[in-house]
């Protein structure tokens, strides 16, 4: 299932445009600065799980996942 789910994210943002990948980037760090500021430990988690599959604002990498 979880592999299954990656996929599907990682061929939805190869067919998403350059502008709207970098604003998922940024609204996604944005999260993260956010998850740092809470006490719950689960947002920074949570948030650094989708950073590790959209990828930080600039990157040139969809993902830094390496595909099994």
């Amino acid at each position: 299932m979880n592999k299954w789910l990656f996929t599907i994210l990682r061929t939805a943002l190869d067919a998403a445009s350059p502008a709207i990948v970098e604003n998922l980037r940024q609204l996604v760090q944005e999260m993260v600065d956010k998850a740092k500021e809470t006490p719950n430990p689960w947002d920074d988690v949570f948030t650094g799980l989708l950073q590790l599959v959209v990828g930080k604002p600039g990157a040139h990498k969809l993902s830094s996942i390496e595909e099994e």
